[in-house]
């Protein structure tokens, strides 16, 4: 009796640890877009604020919830493999990018304050939104559900937040995202990846074609 109870409690605490990694995700979009709308918070300034919380939540949350970081990926542990297979998505953008047509620096890249706030913004926006999707959404769902779930459901979410790069910029980014939360799954890494993304976005805003 006393086993079956604290299996269903364990059950409820995996339940409870995914519906709390949703609302860190849509917790603060409710407040960042109604502040973008009234001209309080640039589209810069509110990736900014967005990321922050991300990532302060997230690892406010594993802590509360009694969990190490290692346990949303946060580790050094496979951190070249997580790098290395998910680097490929970046060589094979450019490589794409640089076979389809001329690559030419994009004029923001000509003024090195630019280059250098991009880079920042980059790595900001790479490490929240994978510590969010493939550490503490991805993790949770895996916990409570299974791997399959865990994916499906990160990179959905994931896709979903690009919504203003229209119905292809969704697809693309459930696609890659759903390869990164495979990487976070193998390796047990999201370092790598938050690397990969990053240079991945930096690389985006470098080079036009």
């Amino acid at each position: 009796m006393e086993l079956n109870m604290r299996v269903s409690s364990m059950g409820r605490t995996k339940w409870l640890e995914s519906l709390e990694a949703i609302l860190v995700f849509v917790v603060p979009l409710l407040f960042a877009i109604p502040l973008y709308v009234l001209g309080v918070l640039t589209e810069v300034s509110g990736n900014y604020v967005t990321y922050a919380i991300y990532i302060t939540c997230s690892i406010a949350l594993t802590k509360y919830n009694g969990r190490s970081l290692k346990e949303i990926g946060l580790t050094r542990k496979e951190l070249l493999p997580s790098l290395g297979l998910s680097g490929v998505t970046v060589l094979a953008s450019f490589l794409i990018r640089l076979l389809s047509a001329e690559l030419q620096l994009s004029p923001e890249a000509n003024s090195g304050v630019a280059v250098a706030q991009g880079l920042l913004f980059w790595t900001v926006s790479g490490l929240g939104q994978e510590i969010l999707f493939r550490g503490l959404i991805f993790f949770s769902f895996y916990r409570w559900k299974g791997w399959k779930t865990a994916l499906l459901v990160s990179s959905v979410l994931f896709g979903l937040m690009h919504v203003q790069q229209g119905i292809t910029g969704i697809i693309f980014t459930v696609l890659i995202g759903g390869y990164w939360g495979w990487v976070a799954f193998k390796t047990k890494n999201i370092i790598g990846t938050s690397i990969a993304h990053s240079l991945f976005n930096f690389f985006t805003f470098l080079f036009v074609s």
